[in-house]
C-alpha cells in the first residue's frame, strides 16, 4: 500500500491562530497561483476571439504596417479556425491565455491545443486539369467498327475507351485528366438490356450545345431532306441527292434518323461536322460542292449555325462565307453551298439606317414630326401615338428598287412585330405593296396590295413573314410598308430581317438526338450528353503518352454520373457540402470509418472540372485541412513563451489528456484502465484477490510530427505484481501512423524501450523513462498505444503520468 501523510487538522488550527506565523517561519504572505498541467482545448469560436484581441491587432499590424498582410492572415484564422503554421500560434496564442488565466504566476505551463493547417492529402496533386467529355454515337460507332450498331459500351468494349480520347483529345499534356460520360451496359448486343432508345427532337434555337443532330430542309414537296453523306461514301467530293426521311409531328425516329446522324462539335472559329461514315464535310477552292475527309480539314471546315427565326436555321461555311440549301435542280432535290448573290435578290436585316429605305409622310400626327423612324435597337418602328392620343396618319416606308429580272421563283421574307392593335385587324393599319412605276410620289404610282399573315401578333413577339412574288418574276419592283392610323386607333408596328430570296432554295431545320423518355431526356440534358444516353462516368489520365483509367490506393476516386445530375435539376454542383456526403453512401453503403472518397465533378455552369476529398466517421464529410497539435506555453517575467518544439506535454494527474481506451478481452473485470487524481492512468486486472486474463490498450491523441526534425518521448511509470514474469509479456508502447478508430484495422510498432530504466516493480516510486528517439515519424502524424496485457498468473498495476512528446535538444 502506498503512504499516504495526512496533518493533524489539530496542528492546522493552531498555526492558522497563530498572529505572528508567517513572520517566525520567514513564509511569504503573499498567495502564488503557479499553474500546470493545465490544457486548454481551443472551441471553434476561441478563433474569432483570437483574430479579434486587440492585442493581437497591434501585433500584427506591427509586422507589415504598409501591407498589412499579417492582418488579413489573423483575419483568416478567425475564418479558417485553424492557424496556417507554428509561428502563427507562437504569436497569437500567449494573449489568449492572458485572457483566459489572467492571474498564473511566473513559472505556469498551460499546453494549449488548436488546429493547424496541413494541407490536402498528397494524391490530390494528381488533380491538376480535368475536363469532361460525353462519347457521341460516332464514338459507338468508332468502337464497335462496324460489329454492331449499339450506341453503348459494354464489358468487352470499356478498354476501348483510351482509343477514343487518343482521337478526342487534342495535345495532351502529361497529367491531364478526362471526366468521361458515356452509356453503358452490362449485357452485349443482342443479349438485351441495352440502353435507352433515342429519337431526334426538332428545336427551334441553337445555344452553341455540341452532339448528334439530323440536319433536313424542308422542300415545297412538304417532304424534309437530310444533310451530310454521299450516296457513295468512297467519294471526296461532290453535291448531295438525298432521299427523303420521315417526321411526325416534329420527331425523327431512331430508325430514320440513326444513319443520317451529323455530330456537330465546338471548332476554333465555328463548328465542325462529322457524318455516320466519320467523314468531317469541308469546302474546297472555289466549288459549291461539299468535301469529305476522315480526318479534320485544314480548310473550309468550319461553319456557323445562326437561327432564321421560322424554325429554320442558316448553316454558313465561315471560310468560303457561302450557306447550306436545298434546291430543286432538273426535278431533284440536291444541297450545295452557295454565295449569297446566288439565290438572293434584296436584302436588308435594317440593324442600321441605309438608303435601301426612304420615309415617304402623307399625313403627319399633330405634334409630332415622324411616323416611321429607325430605333436604335435594329429595325423600322412606326406609331401615331403622342401625347398619350391615338392620331390620324399615313406614312410609308418605301425600298429603292429591286431587280427581279433574273428571278425565277421569288419570296420576300420579313419579321414583322405590331403591338396595340386593341382587337382590330392589322391590315387596317398596314399595307405591303409593290409597285412596277412607282418615281418618287406614292400617290402617283400604281401599287398591287401583299397578302401577309396578321393573325399572330401578340405584345412585341416578331412573327416570321412569307409573301410570294412570283407575279413580278423578270420585273424591277418597289416596296412600300403603308401605315395609316385613327383617332381611334394608332398601333405600333416593327420591321426587320427583309429579304427577297429564290423560293426554290430552303435552308435546313435541326434535330436533336433525346431519349424517347421523359426521364431520360433530363438525364442526358444534365449529363450534357452529345451521344446516346449516358449512365456512367469515369476518371481518365494521360500518362507517358497514354491514356488509362485513373486509381489511386489512398481513396475512392468517384465521377459524378448523369443521374446525380439529373436528380439535382442541373448540369453542375454548387453546394458540394449539401449534395456529396448523401450520393456518397448511395455509392459506397458498407464504408467504414477513415475510407476517403475523392468526388470529381462540374462545379459551375462553365463546365469547370472541381475534386474534393471526403472522409467517412458515421457519415461523410469533407476531409479536414487540417490536424490536432499542442504547444506548451511557459510563463515567463516577459510573458509566454513557447516551449520550443514541444508536441504533447501532459500531466495525465485527474485529466485524461485525450488518451482513449480500447478494450481488447476482459475476463473477470469490466476495466481496466482508470485515470486518477494523484498517479495519472492506472492499469490492472487484479480484482477479488484473482489475476484475469485481458488486454487493453491506451490511446493518445493524435501527435502532429509534420515539422519535427528529432522528435522523442518521455515518461514517469511505476509498476507492481510482475509476479517474475518479464515486463515486456505485459506492458508494450506502439506507434502508428494510419489509426483511425479500431487498433485492430492499422499498422502498429513497438517502441524499443530500455527496460533498465524502469521501475524495478518493488516500489511505488515513479521512475522517469527515455526520452525514445521517434525521428522516424519525422513528418508524419502518430498516436502512442500503451498496452496492458495480463494473464491468470500476472495480472500487474502499471501507472505512467507526466508524457512529453518534443524536440531533441
Amino acid at each position: 500500500m502506498k503512504k499516504i501523510i495526512l496533518m493533524s487538522t489539530v496542528l492546522l488550527a493552531g498555526l492558522s491562530a497563530c498572529e505572528d506565523y508567517n513572520d517566525q517561519f520567514n513564509i511569504d504572505s503573499s498567495l502564488t497561483d503557479v499553474k500546470t498541467g493545465v490544457t486548454i482545448q481551443l472551441a471553434s469560436s476561441d478563433y474569432g476571439t483570437i483574430a479579434g484581441m486587440e492585442a493581437n491587432k497591434e501585433l500584427a499590424l506591427s509586422k507589415d504596417p504598409e501591407g498589412q498582410t499579417y492582418v488579413a492572415a489573423l483575419e483568416a484564422i478567425g475564418e479558417n479556425k485553424y492557424f496556417a503554421d507554428a509561428t502563427e500560434a507562437e504569436w497569437y496564442l500567449p494573449a489568449f491565455i492572458d485572457y483566459k488565466y489572467p492571474n498564473a504566476d511566473t513559472g505556469s505551463r498551460i499546453s494549449v491545443q488548436y488546429n493547424m493547417y496541413r494541407g490536402q492529402s498528397g494524391y490530390l496533386a494528381d488533380f491538376k486539369k480535368i475536363s469532361d467529355y460525353t462519347l457521341t454515337n460516332n464514338d459507338y460507332r468508332s468502337v464497335w467498327n462496324g460489329t454492331s450498331t449499339a450506341t453503348y459500351l459494354s464489358p468487352s468494349t470499356l478498354r476501348q475507351i483510351p482509343s477514343v480520347l487518343e482521337s478526342r483529345m487534342e495535345n495532351p499534356q502529361e497529367g491531364d485528366m478526362v471526366a468521361v460520360n458515356y452509356a453503358y451496359s452490362e449485357f452485349e448486343p443482342g443479349a438485351g438490356g441495352g440502353v435507352i432508345p433515342v429519337v431526334y427532337q426538332q428545336v427551334n434555337t441553337f445555344d452553341g450545345e455540341a452532339g448528334n443532330y439530323v440536319i433536313a430542309a424542308k422542300a415545297n414537296d412538304g417532304s424534309y431532306y437530310p444533310f451530310g453523306k454521299l450516296d457513295d461514301p468512297s467519294k471526296p467530293y461532290g453535291y448531295i441527292y438525298p432521299d427523303a426521311i420521315t417526321v411526325t409531328d416534329g420527331i425523327i425516329s431512331s430508325d430514320n434518323g440513326s444513319e443520317q446522324v451529323v455530330t456537330i462539335e465546338e471548332g476554333a472559329e465555328g463548328y465542325t461536322l462529322l457524318n455516320t461514315n466519320m467523314q468531317y464535310i469541308y469546302m474546297s477552292g472555289t466549288f459549291d460542292s461539299f468535301n469529305f475527309s476522315t480526318s479534320v480539314p485544314t480548310e473550309g471546315g468550319e461553319w456557323s449555325i445562326e437561327a432564321n427565326g421560322d424554325g429554320t436555321f442558316k448553316l454558313k461555311n465561315i471560310e468560303k462565307d457561302k450557306n447550306v440549301k436545298l434546291t430543286l435542280y432538273e426535278d431533284s432535290y440536291s444541297y450545295g453551298s452557295y454565295a449569297a448573290s446566288r439565290y438572293t435578290y434584296f436584302e436588308d436585316d435594317m440593324s442600321e439606317e441605309t438608303d435601301l429605305f426612304s420615309i415617304k409622310d402623307v399625313t403627319l400626327p399633330e405634334g409630332s414630326s415622324y411616323v416611321w423612324k429607325h430605333d436604335d435597337y435594329g429595325y423600322y418602328k412606326a406609331s401615331a401615338y403622342v401625347g398619350g392620343k391615338n392620331l390620324p396618319a399615313e406614312s410609308w416606308l418605301v425600298s429603292s428598287e429591286i431587280d427581279l429580272s433574273e428571278a425565277q421563283n421569288p419570296v420576300l421574307n420579313f419579321d414583322f412585330a405590331f403591338n396595340f392593335l386593341n382587337g382590330n385587324n392589322a391590315s387596317d393599319f398596314m399595307q405591303v405593296k409593290a409597285s412596277t412605276d412607282y418615281a418618287g410620289d406614292v400617290n402617283a404610282a400604281t401599287w398591287t396590295d401583299l397578302t401577309y399573315d396578321g393573325s399572330k401578333f401578340s405584345g412585341w413577339n416578331f412573327i416570321a413573314q412569307s409573301v410570294d412574288l412570283a407575279q413580278f418574276a423578270g420585273k424591277k419592283i418597289t416596296l412600300a410598308f403603308a401605315y395609316k392610323s385613327t383617332d381611334q386607333c394608332a398601333p405600333t408596328a416593327e420591321i426587320k430581317n427583309l429579304a427577297i430570296v429564290n423560293g426554290q432554295y430552303w435552308d435546313v431545320c435541326l434535330f436533336k438526338e433525346v431519349p424517347e423518355s421523359e426521364v431520360a431526356a433530363q438525364m442526358l440534358k444534365m449529363s450534357r450528353a452529345s451521344g446516346a444516353y449516358a449512365n456512367t462516368a469515369a476518371l481518365y489520365v494521360y500518362r507517358e503518352g497514354a491514356w488509362s483509367e485513373y486509381t489511386n490506393e489512398d481513396a475512392n476516386v468517384v465521377v459524378a454520373d448523369p443521374a446525380m445530375y439529373a436528380e439535382l435539376g442541373a448540369d453542375y454542383v454548387s453546394r458540394p457540402a449539401n449534395v456529396f456526403p448523401i450520393y456518397l453512401v448511395q455509392k459506397f453503403p458498407f464504408a467504414a470509418k477513415g475510407d476517403k472518397a475523392a468526388v470529381v465533378y462540374r462545379a459551375d455552369a462553365d463546365g469547370t472540372m472541381a475534386v474534393t476529398e471526403y472522409t467517412y466517421d458515421a457519415g461523410w464529410s469533407a476531409s479536414q485541412i487540417y490536424s490536432s497539435r499542442t504547444t506548451t506555453f511557459e510563463k515567463t517575467g516577459e510573458g509566454y513563451v513557447a516551449m520550443a518544439g514541444t508536441y504533447l506535454n501532459e500531466s495525465l494527474v485527474g485529466d485524461e489528456g485525450g488518451f482513449t481506451i480500447q478494450d481488447i478481452s476482459l475476463q473477470g473485470v469490466n476495466f481496466v484502465w482508470t485515470n486518477d487524481d494523484t498517479y495519472g492512468w492506472k492499469a490492472s486486472a487484479y480484482t477479488n484477490s484473482t489475476n484475469y486474463p485481458a488486454e487493453s490498450w491506451l490511446v493518445s491523441p493524435v501527435i502532429d510530427l509534420s515539422e519535427a526534425m528529432a522528435p522523442q518521448v518521455a515518461f514517469e511509470e511505476a509498476h507492481r505484481y510482475l509476479n517474475g514474469e518479464a515486463l515486456t509479456d505485459h506492458f508494450k508502447i506502439k506507434i502508428s501512423t494510419d489509426y483511425v478508430d479500431n487498433v485492430e484495422s492499422c499498422t502498429w510498432e513497438d517502441l524499443i524501450f530500455d527496460e533498465s530504466q524502469w521501475s524495478d516493480g518493488q516500489t511505488w516510486d515513479f521512475y522517469p523513462v527515455g526520452p525514445y528517439d521517434l525521428s522516424t515519424y519525422a513528418g508524419q502524424t502518430i498516436r502512442i498505444a500503451f498496452v496492458y496485457i495480463s494473464n491468470s498468473t500476472a495480472a500487474p498495476t502499471w501507472e505512467f503520468k507526466n508524457i512529453v512528446v518534443n524536440e531533441a535538444e
